[in-house]
């Protein structure tokens, strides 16, 4: 933690004494074209300012705006609250089976007119609740257009694996009909012991592992956007096929290095797996001042994942344990949205929303040595929600600079369990929220926050799933799971310089009610004996968390271009994430489980001027992550993740990129305690630590 603040403070330091009128003056000079609509906090940057990056694709554009962050929603419920900050022509995508990276990956630069942020509250009517949304408007055009990318990621141990991404986007009078494939694939292959001790720290036993992991997929879509009348209409569908495996060889050693055992792990999903997606939005003007949209949403899929874990030690049997699962989640939304522009200096929206969402969970699993399947909790599980969600937004103009978004959200819904678990509750929220945006200058923007949100249920945690990989690990579902609900204060401010640079800075404070965490699941018989106990998701009070975010985009140029160098940019992203929470064993504070204190990423580009050729290096490093099980405490830790590339954007067919990435160790311990972290001491001590082959990436990508 104290190396953590030193290195924000020099970056800070640093950054202060970089930012002064010489450096602004530079900013003057600049040719590139950004047009700035001061009173709106509004840019608009054209083709000339992204000539520099050589992009490819509007992925490649938004990633080299100064001071912005792609958002795709906070994990909230409904599907207006997830929004994200990234628009289309002006619109929202009406899926959720392609994230917007995906997205804009599979539109050509060539094809993008332009880029527009804005920096307000109240940005748009598609993004509720974001203060800075991008704008990517395309070219009006007849012809054929696309992108194409293939990629080929190795190493020595686990081969050569390819995959294939294309899109095709083709306009016909005012219809668009867009096309696009995938094909994914990736392995890696790690290796390392796993040590057992006893309470005082003396090995017991040591287990060696090495193994093959990884997963392939594919994937087809395609949109229809069109009008009819003065109505625009939007139509889109999606299949995916996702299929992933670890295979892993262990060996067991006592002390003195002898061999007494061996270990076969393997677990995959089968191939038959299909998730699938159909949306479709139309918007239509029920007069001059008045604008309603209508947006259906149907998803479902088949997600399942099989394992077994055999183990054959000397002078005993061997042991098979095996486990199958199969989740079939489904979704249907249906959603109205109305924007109102009657009143001077305001902009009203309200509407509703209606969703379902449900997930029949099917588990099973049975030991050779026990010699029949063995019940857990809630192994077979239906989880039902319908919640109808009324919502209005005000969004005020108040002077030219200044701009508040003030709205609320109104839930009611019902859950239901049904099978081994059984459950019916009703639940009933209000979400209110207010932004504020003060425009200062052209340059910086200053955004304050308030509001309440309830976080998304994670159905899965309902239900009971085991890690054959980690112990037969069990997490147990939970039917007295209950959303959290977060009270949330915000302040942040967003400085650009230097035309290409940019520093902002978030802090943050959140009260949360019914935090969700670890907690004991205990089985009892009918006498009210305890016959198990098992971990799980679950609700474990009031707690509360603390979060800062910077973030630093620094270009070089007016440093290095008296030498005759040009193009290197620099830049950093730091979070610092505290939190507290009494915990339901101890009873004492901690912080919350599996929510690592920091993380940062430092990141070095250079485009070097009219040759083609650009290359970078990436750092990503986190703290240990923490977690508290009723009788076991663990901390992880893992390595620092680096990647290098080069690329050549001149190549006939396109742009070559060849990238190395260093997959960094991981390190685990355990420490186990004899009854619970409260009454016992330390039983059993696990040191598990792996290390991972780098993976080779060479990738050819190109526009047409």
């Amino acid at each position: 933690m104290t190396v953590f603040r030193r290195k924000i403070a020099m970056v800070l330091t640093g950054t202060i004494c970089m930012i002064n009128p010489t450096l602004a003056h530079a900013e003057e000079e600049s040719s590139a074209t950004v047009t700035v609509k001061a009173n709106e906090g509004k840019q608009q940057f054209r083709a000339d300012y992204f000539e520099a990056y050589a992009p490819v694709t509007a992925l490649d554009m938004i990633r080299r705006i100064p001071g912005f962050t792609i958002a795709e929603g906070e994990g909230r419920r409904g599907f207006g609250e997830n929004a994200g900050n990234v628009l289309i022509d002006g619109d929202r995508p009406s899926s959720k089976s392609d994230d917007i990276f995906t997205i804009l990956s599979r539109i050509p630069a060539s094809e993008v007119d332009y880029v527009e942020l804005t920096e307000q509250a109240g940005a748009d009517a598609e993004t509720q609740g974001q203060g800075q949304v991008v704008n990517v408007v395309r070219k009006i055009s007849s012809k054929l257009t696309g992108t194409y990318e293939g990629n080929l990621v190795f190493g020595h141990r686990y081969g050569f694996r390819p995959s294939v991404n294309g899109s095709a986007t083709l306009r016909r009078g005012g219809t668009t009909y867009e096309f696009n494939v995938t094909s994914y694939s990736e392995r890696v292959f790690g290796f390392g012991p796993e040590d057992f001790k006893s309470g005082n720290g003396d090995l017991i036993e040591r287990r060696y592992y090495k193994g093959t992991g990884g997963y392939d997929g594919a994937g087809l879509g395609g949109s229809i956007k069109t009008r009819i009348g003065g109505a625009k209409v939007n139509l889109n569908g999606r299949v995916q096929l996702d299929d992933s495996f670890d295979h892993r060889n262990g060996v067991y050693s006592n002390p003195a290095e002898i061999l007494i055992g061996e270990e076969l792990l393997l677990r995959s999903g089968p191939k038959s797996d299909l998730n699938y997606e159909f949306g479709a939005d139309i918007e239509f003007k029920l007069s001059p001042k008045l604008t309603t949209k209508i947006i259906g949403l149907y998803r479902a899929a088949t997600e399942s994942n099989d394992s077994s874990i055999e183990t054959a030690r000397l002078g005993q049997p061997a042991n098979l344990f095996e486990t199958r699962s199969q989740n079939k989640p489904v979704e249907i939304v249906g959603r109205i949205q109305n924007d109102w522009s009657a009143m001077a200096s305001h902009a009203i929206q309200f509407g509703g929303e209606v969703a379902y969402n449900q997930l029949d969970a099917r588990f099973t699993a049975a030991s050779s040595m026990a010699g029949a399947t063995t019940v857990f909790p809630a192994s077979n599980v239906l989880v039902e929600e319908t919640r109808i969600e009324p919502f209005v937004t005000d969004i005020w103009t108040v002077s030219p600079t200044w701009k508040i978004e003030a709205g609320a959200i109104a839930e009611f819904s019902k859950l239901t369990l049904s099978g081994d678990s059984t459950a019916s509750r009703s639940f009933q929220f209000l979400k209110p929220r207010i932004i504020a945006t003060w425009t200062v200058d052209p340059s910086t923007t200053v955004e304050f926050r308030a509001d309440r949100q309830v976080a998304q249920l994670d159905f899965g945690e309902f239900a009971t799933s085991i890690d054959v990989a980690l112990g037969n690990l069990v997490d147990a579902g939970n039917a007295d799971l209950v959303p959290e609900k977060v009270t949330t204060l915000a302040a942040q401010i967003r400085h650009k310089f230097l035309e290409r640079g940019s520093i902002q800075f978030r802090g943050e404070f959140q009260k949360i009610n019914d935090t969700q965490d670890l907690v004991p699941v205990t089985l009892r018989d009918a006498a009210g004996n305890i016959t198990a106990q098992f971990d799980g998701a679950g609700n474990i009070g009031a707690s509360k968390r603390w979060n800062g975010e910077l973030e630093i985009t620094l270009p070089l140029d007016w440093l290095t271009k008296n030498v005759g160098i040009g193009g290197i940019e620099v830049k950093y992203t730091g979070h610092y994430h505290d939190s507290s929470v009494t915990d339901p064993v101890t009873g004492q504070k901690r912080r919350m489980s599996n929510r690592p204190l920091w993380h940062q990423e430092w990141a070095l580009r250079h485009d070097i001027a009219k040759s083609g050729f650009v290359y970078g290096v990436t750092a990503f490093a986190q703290a240990q992550n923490n977690a508290y099980f009723f009788n076991e405490y663990r901390r992880q830790k893992e390595g620092v993740r680096t990647n290098l590339f080069i690329e050549y954007s001149k190549f006939k067919f396109g742009t070559i990129r060849v990238q190395y990435t260093s997959v960094p160790d991981f390190g685990r311990d355990r420490f186990i305690y004899a009854g619970t972290r409260a009454t016992g001491p330390i039983a059993q001590i696990v040191n598990r630590r792996r290390y991972l082959d780098p993976l080779f990436q060479i990738t050819l990508s190109g526009k047409f």
